[in-house]
């Protein structure tokens, strides 16, 4: 595996790239935000139904 999935706008980001990976608060999953969706706090939804900012 040498990229991820911005889970916000579907973007495939290479692991050298600027991203923020973290567990969903509610199930555990990991998650991928890439910078630009990061920064202007664009929402996502995990699997779960959890939804973040």
């Amino acid at each position: 595996m040498d990229e991820v999935e911005c889970i916000s706008c579907k973007q495939k980001i290479p692991l050298t790239g600027p991203f923020v990976e973290f567990e969903c608060p509610l199930c555990g999953k990991k998650i991928a935000r890439c910078e630009k969706c990061r920064t202007f706090g664009h929402e996502y939804e995990c699997e779960c139904g959890f939804i973040g900012p």
